[in-house]
C-alpha cells in the first residue's frame, strides 16, 4: 500500500544513551512492554480516508466501520467462532485500500484490504482476481483467500505476514518497519541496488507472454512489494532477496509487447514521476525517487535468468510426464 505523509525516522541502534539506559529501555518506557507486537499505524481515523467531491470523510468512516462489522460477523459464522474471540487492528493505508489485521484469539491472523471510498466499485475485486492469476506464475505473490462486497463497499482477505517490511521511498529508497514503533528506515546503497533490481526482475518475470500483458499502475515506492521480518539481518544477496520478495499489489495490466514493456520500465523507473500527469504514465505511478539506471539494467538481466529457469523447469516437467 502507498504511504503518505509519514514522519521519517532513522534506524535504532544498540548504543547506550546515558549511563544505564539503552534506546530500547527508553522506548519500552514510552510505548510499554509489548512494543515488539506493533504491526503498523494502529488507529483508524477519517484522516486516512480518501473521498471524492461528493463524499464526506466522517460519513464514509462510519460506513467503513459498519461494513467491517458485517464482514466480521460473516467471518465468525463461517469459522464457527464467537465474535468476541476476534480482534481487528488498523495498520496501514493507501490511495486504493485501507489495511487491517483480523486476528483469531491466540490464533491465525488475516490481512483485510478495504476499498477507499473514492475508488470505483469493482477495482478491488479486479485486483484480487489479478493477484490470484499471478500467484499461479509465482508463489511469492500474496493472493486473496476471500472477497466480500456489500452495496458500494468491498474488501479482499489475504494471509498475514507478520510485521513484514513494505518497500517504499521517502526522499530515498527504504522500507517501513512496524516494530518497535512504525517508521521509515532508509536502505544502504547496496540494499537499494539489490532490492530495486529484484523488484524490476519480479515485474518483468510476471509478464504474460500468451496475452501480451504486463503489470501496470505500479507504486513501487509505496508498498507494492514487501520483505519478511528478519530479511535485513540475513546475508545481503540477490538470491536471498529475490526468494523472499513478495508482490502484494497489482492494480492494472497493460497490453503491449514484451520489448515495449521492458522499454517502458527502463524509461519510467529511471525518473521521478510524482509531478507528472499520471494519465500519461503506463507503469510507474507517483514515483517519488528515481531508480539508478544500472540497478534497472541489473533487474532486466535478472528477469531473463528467471524466465529462462522457468522455461527450463516447464520443459523438464513436460519431459517427465
Amino acid at each position: 500500500m502507498e504511504k503518505e505523509n509519514y514522519e521519517s525516522y532513522t534506524p535504532l541502534n544498540k548504543e547506550t544513551i546515558g549511563p544505564k539506559k539503552t534506546s530500547w529501555h527508553i522506548l519500552t518506557e514510552i510505548f510499554g512492554e509489548n512494543i515488539t507486537e506493533n504491526k503498523g499505524i494502529g488507529l483508524l481515523s477519517p484522516a486516512y480516508i480518501y473521498v471524492d467531491q461528493t463524499q464526506n470523510k466522517v460519513v464514509e468512516y462510519q460506513k467503513i466501520q459498519k461494513f467491517l462489522d458485517k464482514y466480521i460477523a460473516k467471518f465468525a459464522k463461517e469459522n464457527n467462532i464467537a465474535i468476541d474471540k476476534l480482534s481487528l487492528e488498523f495498520i496501514n493505508y493507501g490511495q486504493t485500500e485501507l489495511v487491517f489485521v483480523l486476528t483469531k484469539e491466540k490464533g491465525r491472523k488475516y490481512t483485510l484490504l478495504v476499498k477507499q471510498p473514492h475508488v470505483l466499485l469493482g477495482k478491488v475485486k479486479q485486483e484480487a482476481q489479478y493477484l490470484c492469476y499471478l500467484q499461479k506464475k509465482d508463489q511469492r505473490v500474496v493472493a486473496p483467500i476471500d472477497y466480500f462486497q456489500l452495496e458500494d463497499q468491498e474488501l479482499y482477505v489475504t494471509p498475514y505476514i507478520n510485521q513484514a517490511r513494505c518497500i517504499a521511498s521517502d526522499n530515498t529508497w527504504g522500507m517501513y518497519v512496524p516494530e518497535p514503533y512504525y517508521r521509515f528506515v532508509p536502505f544502504t546503497k547496496e540494499q537499494e541496488r539489490i532490492v530495486n533490481a529484484c523488484m524490476i526482475a519480479k515485474l518483468i518475470s510476471l509478464y504474460d507472454f500468451e496475452n501480451k500483458e504486463g503489470i501496470s499502475s505500479c507504486k513501487l515506492g509505496g508498498g507494492d512489494f514487501m520483505l519478511p521480518k528478519g530479511w535485513e539481518d540475513e546475508p545481503l544477496t540477490i538470491e536471498n532477496t529475490l526468494n523472499k520478495l513478495y508482490l502484494i499489489a497489482a492494480r492494472e495490466k497493460i497490453k503491449c509487447s514484451y520489448k515495449k514493456y521492458i522499454s517502458c520500465i527502463k524509461d519510467e523507473f529511471a525518473r521521478a514521476t510524482i509531478c507528472e500527469n499520471q494519465e500519461d504514465l503506463k507503469i510507474n505511478l507517483r514515483g517519488r525517487v528515481p531508480m539508478q539506471l544500472q540497478n534497472i539494467d541489473l533487474g532486466i538481466q535478472l528477469s531473463q535468468d528467471i524466465l529462462k529457469n522457468n522455461e527450463d523447469s516447464l520443459r523438464l516437467t513436460k519431459l517427465n510426464k
